[in-house]
Order: structure tokens, then C-alpha cells, then sequence
């Protein structure tokens, strides 16, 4: 059945809706204007107090070939026996994506309510320096004490030691903007139920962390730190000790030949459920997963099918090594889809965001290292959320073929960001 819905006069076709039982509204939500390709409903369905959830439609044919222009596939189809090179459309797309609509999000929850009514619960799988660990917790706690720049201050101890170079550089980065309204909020009280969990199996990293949140006194304020692997079962595994901060280290580097010259030692591993169960004091929702392993992120997702239950927003990454060698991301983001009502995109920088789920294209199961973020549009407080990541990729092919993300034209906020050393 043809669906046909307007957005401000933007018109496109769809051919199919994602969630089962749903009849079309008498009267379509006008949602934004475009050229031609056709109609997009976002309509809510609710009734008597129960939510439904946000809609997504299968791409036209004349959609999928505007992603195929703006993402081409010529660099990944080239490179696909050298992948280590990020030479592929999806991974310029996404190297240093800004989550504008996440941010957006909260900027405007933390107008509505006080620090003593917020609760939020972050996790971040493959922690690292805590950049972004500590970023989310003061974004999603509206708590203006948790400040990025002090965090860098004690992980470097002062400046007096350096940490391994970042790919995006989030450190230098714009910390998330607290408003007046919020700050003076804040400031009236500390008893905000907000947590973020940073979970790091490098023992040298683990140890600046957790040195670092107990420096800061975060520790009190819902930072924690543990040392651990996650994967998709519990036991221990040798994991790489090298310096502290450094990227690009994980399991593979204590397997077979990668471990030439590395000195691995023994963590910790636990499945996500089992981490959740063990660690996660509370039954309420996950507010956001991040999950940056080194090329096993897929063993972290197939390890918490109770907990991405209960999620709300999720960052992966799609990589060329580790488990997703031999794993497609078109089942995976099927098992998203359908199990957990999770919609994936392509997460770009300056607005740009693809839609994955139903807007699938076969060279997307190229192995190379990219980001995928996805939103649970079955929960009811992540419609905002939803409607917004999205309205933007309506925009984003807008946009036309005067966005293209081939070897000419990448750059954005990876140029921007600039390896370099804390």
C-alpha cells in the first residue's frame, strides 16, 4: 500500500510501513518541503495514554539512488581488499560525526525539569580516555560540575603527561552547552540520579580513569569506572597493556601473530546482560550505549539481548577486523530492527545522516571502519529523537548530488578534528 504524507511540502512516496497493525491517519502531519521524491509520515500513534511508536517507510527506488550518488560505492567496492585504508563512502561519512540531534534532545528536556528530577543512565563500552564518557554525563545529568576540561586537566596530571592521540580529538572539542537556566538549577542541588558507566579493559587506561574520577570526586556524582572487558559471554581474556589512552589496542592484539611485540594480560569479561545485571543498579531504561571495541562490537550487541531492551539511543561501530569479519552488517541491522525496534543510520557531521534500516544498499556489507547510530522508536520519550535524526536525512538528500562523500570531497570533521596528542 502506497502511503502518501507532506512535511512542509516536501513530498515523497513510501511503499511500506515498519510497524505491524498500522492504519493510516485521516489527516497526514505536514512534515517538510523537498523536490519531488515524495511523502514521509512521522505521525505518532497513540490513543488512551498508550504509544505505538514513530514510523519509518522503505526508501523508493528514487531515494536509494540519491544515498547511492551522495554515498557512492566505487571507493568501498575498489578497496574492499584493503580496508585498513577507510578508503569507502560510509566511512568518510561517518569518521567524526556530531550527534546534533541527541544534544538537541536534551538541551531542551533539561529546560523542563530541575537537577533533582533528572535521571539518566549512560554506558560506554571501550571508555578510553572518558571524553565523551564524561561529555554524556553532564549532558544527560544537565550537572555543570562534571566539566570536560578539568577531566583532561586530571587525566594528564596537569599536563604533565601526554595520553594516546585520538582520531577525532574530542578533547578539544565543544563541551555540551549548559544554559544559564540549567546552571542555576544545578547548582541548588546535587542529588541528581544520573550515572554514566565507563567500562575500560586497558589496565593502564583503567587506572587514569579511575584515578582521575576520584581526584574529580565524579565517583560521587554518577561516574563509574570499571575495569572490564565486555563481549557476548563471561570468563577472562587477555587484553593488550599498553599506554594509557592509547587507541586502536583490543583482543586481537593478544591473538596469534597481532601479538608479537604486545604484552597482554588477563581482565575480566562479562556479557552486556551479565555487566548490566551485576553493575547496573536499577531496572529503568538505558539512556544511551556506546560501543567502541576495537572491531568486536557485534559480540557486545549479541551479548545483551535483555538489555537492548531496554535502550534507548545506541552508538557502534562497523569495522573491518574482530568478529565483524565475519559478520554482515545487513543482519545485524535486521536483529536491531525487528527484535528491538532500533532504526540505524549513518551518523554524518554539518546535519548529514543516512538512513540504513529499509534503505538498505548490498555494498554496505563491505568491511570498513564506520559509525552506526540508532534510536529505539518504540519508546515514547525517544520520538523526539526519532523525528529528528529522521527529518535530517530528508534533508540530507535534499541536499542532492551536491553532497557527495567520495576520496575528492571527504573531510568534514575529520580534517577538523586532527589526530594529534592530548
Amino acid at each position: 500500500m502506497l502511503v502518501m504524507i507532506s512535511w512542509c511540502g516536501l513530498f515523497v512516496w513510501f511503499s511500506s510501513t515498519r510497524l505491524n497493525g498500522y492504519t493510516p491517519p485521516k489527516n497526514d502531519q505536514q512534515i517538510g518541503k523537498g523536490s519531488g521524491y515524495g511523502y514521509v509520515h512521522l505521525n505518532l500513534i497513540s490513543s488512551a495514554n498508550t504509544f505505538s511508536g514513530v514510523q519509518i517507510q522503505t526508501c523508493t527506488p528514487d531515494q536509494l539512488l540519491l544515498i547511492q550518488q551522495q554515498l557512492p560505492p566505487h571507493d568501498c567496492e575498489t578497496n574492499k581488499r584493503q580496508p585498513w585504508t577507510q578508503q569507502c563512502s560510509f566511512s568518510y561519512a561517518t569518521q567524526c560525526p556530531d550527534a546534533t540531534w541527541i544534544e538537541d534532545f536534551y538541551h531542551k528536556k533539561h529546560k523542563t525539569k530541575s537537577n533533582r528530577n533528572v535521571t539518566f543512565t549512560g554506558m560506554f563500552v571501550g571508555c578510553n580516555k572518558g571524553m565523551d564518557a564524561v561529555n554524556t554525563l553532564r549532558m544527560g545529568s544537565g550537572n555543570p560540575s562534571i566539566n570536560k576540561d578539568e577531566w583532561k586537566i586530571a587525566m594528564t596530571r596537569g599536563g604533565k603527561e601526554t595520553l594516546g592521540g585520538s582520531v577525532c580529538n574530542q578533547a578539544n572539542l565543544p563541551q555540551f552547552e549548559l544554559h544559564d537556566h540549567n546552571v542555576q538549577r544545578n547548582n541548588k542541588t546535587s542529588t541528581s540520579l544520573s550515572q554514566v558507566h565507563c567500562i575500560e579493559p586497558m589496565p593502564s587506561t583503567y587506572q587514569a580513569l579511575s584515578q582521575s574520577a576520584k581526584q574529580l570526586q565524579w565517583d560521587a556524582q554518577g561516574l563509574i569506572v570499571t575495569h572490564a572487558a565486555i563481549s557476548k559471554s563471561n570468563g577472562t581474556i587477555p587484553f593488550p597493556s599498553g599506554k594509557a589512552g592509547r587507541e586502536n589496542l583490543g583482543i586481537a592484539n593478544c591473538n596469534g601473530r597481532e601479538a608479537d611485540g604486545v604484552n597482554c594480560v588477563n581482565v575480566d569479561m562479562f556479557s552486556l546482560d551479565t555487566y548490566v545485571e551485576k553493575f547496573v543498579h536499577h531496572y529503568g531504561p538505558i539512556d544511551f550505549l556506546s560501543i567502541d571495541v576495537e572491531g568486536f562490537d557485534i559480540d557486545v550487541i549479541l551479548g545483551g539481548p535483555s538489555t537492548l531492551k531496554r535502550v534507548h539511543y545506541l552508538e557502534f561501530e562497523y569495522n573491518w577486523m574482530g568478529s565483524w569479519k565475519n559478520q554482515k552488517l545487513s543482519k545485524t541491522i535486521r536483529l536491531l530492527d525487528e527484535t528491538y525496534n532500533f532504526t540505524c543510520y549513518w551518523p554524518g557531521y554539518d546535519g548529514n545522516i543516512w538512513r540504513i534500516t529499509d534503505c538498505w544498499l548490498d555494498y554496505y556489507d563491505l568491511h570498513f571502519w564506520s559509525n552506526v547510530a540508532c534510536v529505539n522508536r518504540g519508546v515514547e520519550q525517544m520520538k523526539d529523537v526519532a523525528e529528528n535524526m529522521e527529518r535530517l536525512f530528508l534533508e540530507t538528500l535534499e541536499k542532492g548530488i551536491g553532497l557527495v562523500m567520495d576520496v575528492d570531497h571527504r573531510g568534514g570533521n575529520f580534517q577538523r578534528a586532527k589526530t594529534g596528542d592530548l
